[in-house]
């Protein structure tokens, strides 16, 4: 879409500042469809010469409009609309990212970047109840919703337990079938947790975020039945593509 479709013009007589008069009609022109989600936002230069404003308020306009999750940056490409996010639930039972789209009529697509067997790091094996060094099964993932990056997973096993994960195909394998199914571990209960933090220069590229973008961070444990621990996740979702739900029950 051309910048000269985008209804409205900016008054320079007006007290309000220009770039909030900007931000508004760019909010107009998505809440009316006239850009609609996944579209690109017309460049800083094409907007500055429609509406007579410098590279200045319009860098204001977009990154307000960035803030709001109404649009997002990626990284060489520019701005687009921001499509909706994808509902996913924090508390309820012990499932999988997988197992939820599924059974939301989502389809995620996978890419496996890493599956290897590793010494743990002190960290990875105070989380497994392991000791250090002792030899575990990492498998780190690129999971995409509608053809966009969606989350990068790294989930931790203990090679004990978990070893041959390392002959299975998790491009389409969802993990914790794979632990019930080709391991016959039952699944009893997990932890998770959830920050934000800013996006490393590998988690932006992975995710086709800027680098010091927000994103979500989960970090989660997975015990068997016995208590053993199965599995120790975190997870770097991106925080304009997701947005997380929980149901809550007064006692």
């Amino acid at each position: 879409m051309l910048s000269t479709e985008i209804d409205g013009t900016v008054d320079k007589a007006s007290p309000v500042p220009y770039y909030f008069q900007l931000l508004q009609l760019l909010e107009r022109a998505i809440a009316s469809g006239m850009l609609t989600p996944g579209e690109k936002i017309p460049t800083e230069a094409a907007l500055c010469e429609r509406f007579d404003v410098s590279r200045t308020v319009v860098r204001q306009a977009l990154s307000d409009l960035d803030r709001t999750g109404l649009v997002t940056r990626v990284k060489g490409k520019g701005t687009f609309v921001a499509e909706p996010r994808s509902a996913e639930f924090v508390v309820r039972s012990l499932t999988s990212l997988h197992e939820d789209m599924t059974a939301r009529g989502e389809r995620l697509e996978t890419k496996v970047l890493r599956l290897e067997a590793e010494p743990a790091s002190p960290h990875v094996a105070q989380m497994l109840e392991l000791p250090e060094s002792e030899r575990i099964v990492l498998l780190e993932r690129l999971r995409f919703l509608r053809g966009e990056p969606l989350v990068v997973t790294t989930a931790y096993m203990p090679y004990s337990l978990c070893a041959p994960l390392l002959q299975l195909d998790f491009s389409s394998r969802s993990l914790f079938g794979a632990y019930e199914r080709e391991l016959g571990y039952k699944l009893h209960r997990g932890t998770r947790a959830v920050e934000s933090r800013p996006a490393n220069a590998q988690v932006a590229e992975q995710l086709g975020v800027y680098e010091g973008d927000p994103v979500l961070v989960f970090t989660g444990i997975t015990y068997i039945e016995d208590g053993r621990p199965i599995e120790y996740v975190v997870e770097f979702h991106r925080g304009d593509r997701s947005r997380f739900e929980t149901e809550l029950f007064r006692p």
